[in-house]
């Protein structure tokens, strides 16, 4: 039987899933600079599926083609608020630390893709090479290996590892469990449509559509993970 169906094709989980299948491959790589390589791309991940979050929950309020095209130009965080705002009447909660872990997250993912040319000073150790090299140097004292207070991910770029994209991950779902949960209050099946794709050709079925493998990436780190923002379990059976 041929019919035509509709599709709200909703990007979040799929960008949600490639920041923990990149989560994945950082851990299992020994090579410290093609781990260094992946955590960063995961990191980068984690605030597009923010982003994609923020605007996810945005169809849920319903305004005038020219404010929206006004909201649409709020930053993520003020997305985010505006829908708290429209629908329960209260600001997102700058204090809390699900918000500020995340805006820390959004101001690294910021130094990332709008690099600033910087001067540093730093103490080395040169010693004499062979004819192939001339000399060699190494630093003798690294600043960059310092934690952030907020988020405790390294501060430099150039040292994430494995580690620093789970805490990334982490800080993106406990964000996101915080804001569905307890400051919108909405239920998963909610939730789960406003994230997820879905279709309008079930037959007394779940309308919610998954790839196989995005699903069984999530799950395959959800103990770590802890998502609460959307259901998870019991889907797989559908793929059987």
């Amino acid at each position: 039987m041929n019919r035509s169906v509709e599709i709200t094709d909703n990007t979040f989980f799929s960008i949600f899933s490639d920041a923990v299948l990149l989560y994945d491959l950082a851990s299992s790589e020994s090579n410290k600079n093609t781990q260094n390589t992946l955590a960063k791309s995961s990191i980068l991940s984690v605030n597009y599926a923010l982003e994609a979050a923020a605007n996810s929950f945005l169809t849920s309020v319903e305004v005038t083609s020219k404010i929206k095209d006004k909201i649409d130009k709020f930053s993520t965080l003020d997305k985010l608020d505006f829908v708290l705002q429209w629908h329960k009447d209260k600001s997102l909660p700058r204090g809390e630390k699900e918000t500020q872990i995340v805006k820390k997250l959004i101001d690294q993912r910021n130094s990332l893709i709008h690099p600033k040319v910087k001067t540093v000073k730093q103490e080395v150790s040169t010693v004499v090479g062979n004819e192939a090299i001339a000399y060699y140097h190494k630093a003798l004292q690294d600043d960059s290996h310092e934690k952030c207070k907020i988020t405790k991910m390294s501060l430099s770029s150039e040292h994430y590892s494995a580690e620093d994209s789970l805490i990334a991950l982490k800080s993106l779902v406990n964000f996101l469990n915080k804001y569905v949960e307890s400051w919108w209050g909405i239920d998963v099946q909610s939730s789960a449509i406003l994230l997820m794709r879905s279709w309008n050709g079930s037959v007394q079925a779940n309308s919610l559509m998954y790839q196989k493998h995005e699903l069984e990436i999530v799950l395959k780190h959800n103990d770590n993970l802890g998502v609460r923002f959307v259901g998870l379990y019991g889907i797989l059976e559908q793929f059987a």
